[in-house]
């Protein structure tokens, strides 16, 4: 028994496939721009850059905390992902109570179950965020990163 099996793309008429194809070839342009135009100049469009905010842990530290909550909420819009130089798939974590209490500030990496938590953390379990990173590469790249940025010595801590 032998049989074809075809996509709904290749059922569709060939000038519905011509106009799916130039629509998906020019989102991907307009997302190269974009991520061309914030390399360049640093700035999302669309997205207002808020005074203050120069780093992630900066942003973290001017959330407000709603009336009956531990920790601020921890959501970025992809743009201000990418304002920071995270991917769209990055999800925040406080990073409050972990590790060991240290008297300086510090970039603190931390294995977690599939993967690691890197984020600037303050002294006397003074809390701070911390990006979830699948790969151990990207993990180390973003610790550089940050440790280059607030000039901070990088702490590997366990859980």
């Amino acid at each position: 028994m032998s049989g074809l099996v075809l996509s709904i793309a290749d059922r569709q008429p060939h000038e519905v496939q011509c106009r799916a194809v130039a629509a998906v070839t020019l989102q991907r342009q307009r997302v190269r721009e974009l991520v061309q135009n914030v390399k360049r100049e640093g700035v999302v469009v669309g997205v207002e850059r808020r005074e203050g905010y120069a780093s992630l842990d900066a942003w973290y530290r001017a959330q407000p905390v709603k009336k009956g909550r531990l920790g601020p909420n921890l959501r970025l819009s992809n743009a201000e992902k990418l304002l920071y130089g995270l991917p769209a798939s990055a999800r925040l974590m406080e990073i409050r109570n972990w590790g060991h209490e240290v008297d300086h500030w510090s970039i603190a990496v931390f294995p977690i179950l599939h993967g690691f938590v890197v984020g600037v953390q303050a002294p006397f379990a003074g809390g701070g965020v911390g990006v979830t990173w699948r790969r151990s590469c990207r993990a180390s790249d973003y610790a550089l990163r940050l440790s280059a940025e607030h000039d901070f010595p990088i702490r590997e801590r366990y859980v």
